[in-house]
């Protein structure tokens, strides 16, 4: 299984040889976006980098309405650089609880990296923790990346 292929359960599978692979394909993005923006145009998104979990930990949470709950367990591997999240549903269907379960996968991002690479192209970088007034989730940057 390479990246970008599911298991039985829905998760990314990533190994380190895969890993350098998706750098270069990062890298390949970066190089698109620099070359089809106009001079002085402005390229804007947003990563997770590692700390919504502390290390060797895992953190669960829930959130509940009148019919229905979301368990949420969450653990970080920085080896592998991945935030994984486990989420459990369970929803009123008439006198039942029909049940769903699925497994996230998220790379965590290295903020130096990423401007070194974002530099190494010619792009200008600034690193915000919020959109304009809206304030991003704990361990969530944005680069705005000026050409």
């Amino acid at each position: 299984m390479g990246w970008g292929e599911q298991g039985a359960g829905g998760e990314q599978w990533v190994s380190p040889a895969v890993e350098s692979n998706y750098d270069r394909t990062l890298h390949s993005l970066f190089q698109r976006v620099y070359h089809a923006l106009a001079p002085g145009g402005v390229f804007i998104f947003d990563v997770i980098v590692p700390g919504q979990v502390p290390p060797n930990q895992i953190v669960k949470s829930f959130t509940e309405g009148s019919d229905w709950i979301v368990l949420v367990e969450k653990q970080e591997d920085l080896t592998q650089q991945i935030l994984t999240r486990r989420i459990i549903t369970l929803r009123q269907v008439g006198d039942l609880y029909r049940r769903t379960e699925e497994v996230h996968r998220q790379r965590l991002f290295n903020t130096t990296t990423l401007t070194q690479a974002l530099n190494q192209i010619g792009f200008e970088v600034e690193i915000v923790d919020r959109y304009g007034q809206f304030n991003l989730p704990p361990a969530r940057v944005a680069f705005i990346a000026h050409k």
